[in-house]
């Protein structure tokens, strides 16, 4: 009874305290608050720290949308067996989220005396950086152990599974899979943290959290931002701009099995923890082998800079870019076989004291998005991990954590709500 309470003076107080969205109906490429060149050139500084990102459009944000600096990517196991219920939810996450990512207070104020405030108030004082919000559903929201669970198993996209184990993965049971994630991204982790909590706040007695990863960038540095072994990542990801890229490799269209699911994404996450110690101790020059890039510049072996595109065909045996090399796995430049896999990487790095053993606790916050689980992540997962001949960077990597997620299609207009096509 309690719950239900909290639920409808929620429901009252967020529609008190709507306001207009700043930027408006975000439609396709008009989710980019910075636009990027064709060169895949760094994002441009924000104008304001308190620039706004629109909640509505045909997809949601935070795929496409120039990376900020902090990341908080929460996974949620849902409790009710109530499919209404469900959705109440997922109507309520739409009208905060689009409040949270507006920089407004969860409720009007002053807020009622005898109850819990709505929102919890961390955030007041500070900027919005250009918070986003996104939201994606796993493979068990559908069915799990066999149990088709709200009514929803013939709705399940086929090629939404549970992320699989692969060769030296690691997955602890606690830190993997989920219901329902929620990726918040910003330039300021209390903001991001703020929009986990009230979440988390809103859904009580519906879902509860059931892991929470934070990662974060350099705030300052200018060009490709680098990961925790020193050397730059993402430098051979698409520009945002390419919206031919993302309608063919990102976005999901009706045909592609699941209708409902038009103009989402499939969101892989990865906690990837790094052996920092163990790598410490390499050389510059072994450092440079493993990853097949030069560690200062980026760019790769038989280059100059960091956009050069490495010449594979001409090194058929390996003698500049090792055959084994994390870039030459990953992306072996084949033609159209390795543009149809190529995926949208929006990965954080992560730092959390020490682990049980007294190592540092850090890695790789790993997330991307793309159209097709298993033609394009799992395809070049199964080739970085093939134990014939493995990436050499699996020596200091263990993945512990994460899951496969269906990216639910965006909130056009204020009345509808997110996964309303799912529950049509």
């Amino acid at each position: 009874m309690g719950d239900k309470m909290n639920r409808r003076a929620f429901l009252g107080m967020t529609a008190a305290g709507a306001a207009g969205i700043v930027l408006g109906d975000l439609i396709g490429k008009s989710q980019q608050a910075v636009p990027v060149d064709s060169k895949n050139q760094p994002d441009a500084p924000a104008a304001s720290a308190n620039e706004t990102i629109s909640f509505y459009g045909a997809h949601q944000s935070g795929v496409v949308t120039p990376q900020q600096n902090f990341a908080n990517v929460a996974a949620f196991d849902v409790t009710t067996e109530d499919v209404k219920e469900l959705q109440q939810l997922f109507r309520d996450w739409t009208e905060a989220a689009a409040l949270l990512m507006e920089g407004k207070p969860l409720a009007a104020e002053p807020q009622t005396a005898k109850f819990p405030p709505v929102d919890t108030g961390e955030q007041m004082g500070l900027n919005t950086g250009k918070l986003t919000i996104t939201f994606a559903v796993g493979a068990s929201l559908f069915e799990k152990g066999g149990v088709d669970r709200f009514g929803l198993r013939s709705r399940k996209p086929s090629g939404l599974t549970e992320m699989p184990i692969f060769h030296s993965d690691s997955l602890q049971h606690q830190l993997t899979h989920g219901d329902i994630v929620v990726q918040a991204c910003a330039d300021d982790p209390m903001i991001c943290f703020h929009a986990i909590r009230n979440l988390s706040k809103a859904a009580r007695g519906i879902a509860h959290l059931r892991w929470q990863q934070t990662g974060q960038l350099g705030i300052k540095s200018e060009g490709t931002k680098r990961n925790l072994f020193g050397f730059k990542d993402g430098t051979n990801n698409p520009a945002l701009t390419d919206e031919k890229f993302m309608n063919n490799n990102v976005w999901i269209e009706a045909n592609d099995g699941a209708s409902w699911l038009a103009g989402g994404s499939y969101m892989v996450v990865r906690r990837i923890n790094m052996t920092i110690e163990t790598w410490d101790q390499q050389t510059f020059t072994e450092q440079e082998t493993i990853i097949g890039r030069q560690k200062v510049s980026g760019a790769p072996l038989d280059g100059s800079k960091e956009f050069d595109q490495p010449n594979f065909s001409g090194d058929a045996n390996g003698d500049k870019t090792a055959l084994d090399s994390h870039i030459r796995l990953s992306n072996p430049r084949m033609g159209e076989s390795s543009e149809r896999e190529r995926i949208l990487r929006r990965g954080y790095n992560f730092m959390e004291n020490l682990d049980p053993v007294g190592r540092m606790n850090a890695g790789l916050l790993f997330v991307c998005f793309n159209r097709n689980l298993q033609t394009q992540f799992e395809s070049i997962q199964k080739r970085l991990t093939n134990p014939k001949m493995p990436d050499q960077m699996l020596q200091y990597t263990v993945t512990t954590g994460g899951g496969y997620f269906a990216v639910l299609p965006g909130v056009t207009a204020k009345g509808s709500y997110l996964g309303q096509s799912l529950f049509a």
